[in-house]
């Protein structure tokens, strides 16, 4: 259900209710048709299209949330998103840059930024990209869940991404994530990225990767089993690539495989091992 706030509108600051099965939340109308798409604590901050009215379609601005035990205070949040100010200027900041709005509420109200890490899902899609443009049938199998990152087909590769110039080390999660499979290659490829004005960020790969014949929907698809679904910030962040790093996993790669426990499995009662490999010292090929 969409309602007007008669009291704003009649003042020529148009706002809206929303409340339905799913969501409840104030928009507004906005100019930009940048798309935008913000969470946090159990807030949603987007961007949609309505015909309202019988209208033209208009892009909104959407504060809304799914949560019943946060009624309260969301509902001081939605007050101070569509209060428009001593002549209307809290409302035309809004407008002009929503997401400064956002970042400030988030800081305020504490909340911890947990954003994606965007440079380790940079990592994946420059590899896949390098691979497509070096003639490899790659496919991205990361968000699927899979063992192994990317799938050549013949072999596999498994990325690693930093931020660290002068250091290399990645850390593993998953435990036999660098045992290669019985009869195929295994590869890893480590990126380091420094944060930059100007370079590549996700939204500029999926483009270049479309263009290479991958599916921009399968692709988005994919990152919003992530959590980056268009709009988020995080996909617009623009990285630098330092070097991009192959190693050959083979025997003499230090990693913990199935054969380093006695039948191939975890110890009785250990769940799950985390560690950290360092690359110092092993011999790889630089590729870019």
């Amino acid at each position: 259900m969409f309602m007007s706030v008669v009291s704003l509108s009649k003042e020529g600051y148009e706002t809206w209710t929303l409340k339905n099965r799913s969501e409840y939340g104030v928009a507004v109308p906005i100019e930009t048709d940048e798309d935008i798409s913000e969470y946090f604590s159990g807030a949603h901050l987007y961007t949609d299209k309505r015909v309202l009215n019988g209208e033209t379609e208009k892009n909104f601005l959407f504060l809304t949330s799914d949560k019943e035990d946060i009624i309260e205070p969301f509902s001081a949040l939605c007050a101070e998103m569509i209060t428009p100010g001593q002549n209307g200027e809290l409302r035309r900041e809004l407008e002009s840059n929503p997401l400064a709005w956002w970042a400030r509420w988030r800081e305020l109200l504490g909340n911890k930024n947990v954003d994606f890490r965007a440079y380790d899902v940079l990592g994946e899609l420059w590899v896949l990209k390098y691979l497509a443009e070096h003639g490899e049938q790659a496919e991205w199998n990361g968000p699927n869940g899979a063992t192994y990152d990317i799938d050549c087909g013949g072999y596999y590769a498994e990325v690693k991404s930093t931020t660290a110039r002068n250091k290399k080390q990645i850390t593993l999660s998953n435990l036999f994530q660098l045992d290669p499979p019985d009869g195929a290659k295994l590869y890893l490829m480590l990126c380091q990225f420094e944060s930059a004005q100007e370079g590549i960020s996700i939204n500029s790969l999926v483009q270049d990767l479309e263009e290479l014949g991958y599916s921009s929907s399968g692709l988005n698809e994919k990152l919003s089993k992530l959590g980056l679904e268009k709009g988020k910030t995080a996909r617009k962040r623009n990285y630098a690539i330092i070097a991009v790093t192959k190693y050959l996993i083979d025997e003499n790669f230090p990693a913990i495989r199935r054969s380093s426990f006695i039948g191939g499995d975890l110890p009785e009662g250990v769940m799950n091992i985390t560690y950290t490999v360092t690359l110092d010292g092993i011999i790889g090929e630089i590729i870019n």
